[in-house]
């Protein structure tokens, strides 16, 4: 069972790779899994929006997941999503994540409908009764209809104390809100908030932009680990320019998650991954692409230079 203490790092969710056929390439998601354990990432997960577990179906979460849990225990900590769109459901994928071996779920509010605040809190508790004996990590996210802070939190971790942690995909001064007032649990971030909320104590990013290249993003967890912000502030103050205007156009056109970050995997150039994602979603295409690679190139050339 994942702890708090083990709770930190570079954690880099592993895409769910897909054939030409559409179906769950195995092999290719291996491959990714041992390449990215090889390049020294503190933890893995799978089956988030990254994983795209929106568009599997329940013998597809299985075989991921059991794909995923026999190339990772033991080797690095690791997370799996078990969300889906009822508590039911969501239970049903935590026991079977906790009887193949995993420390921890990744989960989230179902969410195709908002919530009263007594409903979100159920939701915990009702998870937490069903399969007390595996950690559970919140992706606190918009997608969702309902942004946890950390008096929400508050009324949670009392009743659930296998809680030990959040994925808080919230804007920074949120973030610390939550370092604040929920500060019993671990709060990761993203990228280029890093340095900052480490500041304030977070212990940790999740990040896909890791998969173009470890090296970079070792060097920046490491120079805010030893205290050199005045560095590592510089990195940030890249990451935000090239995020803005290479990134966030894309997101305004629609595409968001797996689709960019199966993009990313390509530009790097190290890992096996393809742009493929299930429809409906649509890959990247072409010339959105090559705007993004030679935007990147210009600007993060570094996310170009990696060579395993």
């Amino acid at each position: 069972m994942l702890t708090r203490e083990e709770l930190k790092g570079m954690w880099i969710s592993v895409p769910t790779e897909w054939d030409e056929d559409g179906n769950f390439d195995e092999k290719v998601f291996q491959a990714e899994i041992e390449l990215l354990i090889e390049s020294g990432v503190h933890g893995l997960y799978t089956t988030g929006s990254t994983g795209e577990f929106f568009a599997l179906d329940w013998e597809e979460y299985r075989k991921v997941t059991e794909v995923f849990l026999n190339a990772t225990v033991g080797k690095v900590p690791v997370q799996v999503g078990a969300n889906w769109f009822n508590t039911r459901d969501t239970i049903k994928r935590v026991i079977f994540a906790r009887d193949k071996g995993a420390g921890a779920v990744q989960v989230c509010f179902p969410g195709w409908l908002s919530m009263r605040d007594e409903d979100y809190d159920q939701f915990f508790l009702d998870v937490y009764e069903a399969v007390p004996d595996i950690a559970m990590v919140h992706y606190n996210v918009a997608h969702a209809r309902k942004l946890f802070k950390g008096a929400d939190y508050q009324r949670v971790i009392p009743k659930v104390p296998s809680l030990i942690g959040t994925k808080a995909a919230v804007p920074i001064m949120d973030f610390l809100e939550l370092q604040v007032n929920a500060p019993e649990l671990i709060h990761f971030t993203g990228e280029y908030a890093f340095p900052l909320v480490h500041l304030a104590g977070a212990k940790g990013m999740y990040t896909s932009w890791y998969m173009m290249n470890p090296d970079f993003f070792h060097n920046y967890y490491n120079l805010c680990l030893g205290n050199k912000y005045r560095e590592a502030a510089e990195i940030t103050l890249r990451l935000a320019k090239w995020h803005e205007t290479a990134v966030t156009p894309l997101i305004e056109k629609g595409f968001k998650h797996a689709v960019l970050d199966k993009a990313f995997v390509e530009i790097g150039g190290w890992l096996p991954g393809n742009r493929q994602t299930r429809k409906p979603y649509q890959p990247l295409p072409d010339s959105e692409f090559q705007t993004l690679k030679k935007l990147t190139a210009e600007m993060m050339p570094e996310f170009l230079e990696y060579r395993w």
